[in-house]
């Protein structure tokens, strides 16, 4: 099944990251890839085989092109709108006599409407009908993307280490790995790893604020901007992770370790209505809850969080449960998939 799949990138590197982990992902399944992407920059910051000069190329048998590329391209059968980007006119004029479905992939969210919107048609100008697909955490939903079981890393050994700019890994008995917005309120996070009976080392993702007074008997480590597999391993190798968007946020779900999920702000906060409706549906305490929405408004207590790390092999077993169960659930790309499938099936029939 020919697709294109095309992605704006609007919030750093959050979306061609899920579009290059979908693309990927289809791909394994059988689908041929076409991937539109507007910033190949960015898109090589987080896939180094990316050439950011080159507006067509192939890596893993993935399409790559540039997105004014699809001006003048002939549409695929099978055409995945992510997040909203608005389709080239062109594009979308030569749509009718080639698209036989055209999917909206929509940003995820746990909010209780999502279940009744998912997969609603909506016919469009051109005459081709577009589907809303809604990733989400219940069985009513699109899914989560899920990355396979050969996706978890082994013992990172030296070469990794240098590979992302460290000697040597972090001696001290436990590590924090740090990717948030500028609003987390990290140096409370430092003061309380700073007083745990157990040592503590600290990864900063290039993008993370520096601590102001970095506590002395705290080890920091600033990471130079690294690819996706990278980020990826350090989500399964760290004990607690603070994370922000989309992408980092399933990936550290799937790491099964102890996290913190800082959702992009949104107006009038918004972006707390959806962090209370995800924390909803985990089993996670409810001092733990309590503990990431105090996070994200700012509000959080050296004792809140000292409680919660005091116990961080409990809160550790919640996250490997809370794994497991939603890997119960049928992944992202394989839903997409039976999706196209059954049309393309009933097209033949």
């Amino acid at each position: 099944m020919d697709t294109d799949l095309f992605c704006q990138v609007v919030d750093n590197y959050g979306d061609i990251g899920v579009c290059w982990r979908l693309a990927q992902q289809l791909q394994q399944r059988g689908m041929a890839v076409r991937l539109f992407v507007d910033d190949l920059t960015a898109f090589h910051r987080i896939a180094p085989t990316i050439n950011e000069h080159a507006n067509s190329q192939t890596v893993q048998h993935i399409t790559i092109q540039h997105w004014s590329q699809a001006e003048h391209a002939i549409p695929a059968s099978f055409v995945i709108e992510a997040f909203g980007c608005e389709l080239p006119l062109a594009y979308q004029n030569a749509m009718p006599t080639q698209t036989r479905l055209w999917i909206n992939l929509e940003y995820l969210s746990a909010e209780p409407w999502v279940e009744s919107s998912h997969a609603l048609p909506s016919p469009q100008s051109n005459g081709v009908v577009k589907y809303f697909f809604f990733p989400g955490f219940s069985a009513k939903t699109g899914g989560l993307l899920r990355p396979d079981s050969s996706c978890r890393y082994a013992p990172l050994d030296e070469g990794f280490w240098n590979q992302v700019g460290l000697a040597q890994a972090p001696i001290t008995e436990r590590v924090a790995f740090v990717f948030s917005y500028p609003q987390a309120p990290l140096e409370t996070l430092y003061a309380c790893l700073a007083s745990q009976p157990h040592s503590w080392s600290v990864l900063l993702a290039a993008s993370a604020p520096e601590p102001t007074a970095p506590p002395t008997n705290l080890s920091f480590y600033r990471l130079p901007f690294i690819a996706q597999q990278q980020f990826d391993a350090l989500l399964d190798y760290a004990d607690l992770n603070l994370v922000r968007g989309e992408d980092s946020f399933v990936r550290a779900i799937w790491a099964q370790r102890p996290f913190i999920w800082q959702p992009y702000l949104q107006e009038d906060n918004y972006h707390l209505i959806k962090l209370q409706a995800w924390l909803a549906t985990t089993p996670l305490t409810a001092s733990r809850q309590q503990l990431i929405m105090a996070w994200n408004q700012g509000r959080i207590t050296p004792d809140q969080l000292n409680m919660e790390l005091k116990n961080l092999a409990e809160w550790r077993q919640q996250c490997v449960h809370y794994a497991a169960t939603l890997a119960q659930q049928t992944d992202l790309a394989t839903q997409l998939f039976a999706f196209c499938s059954q049309l393309d099936q009933k097209t033949v029939k």
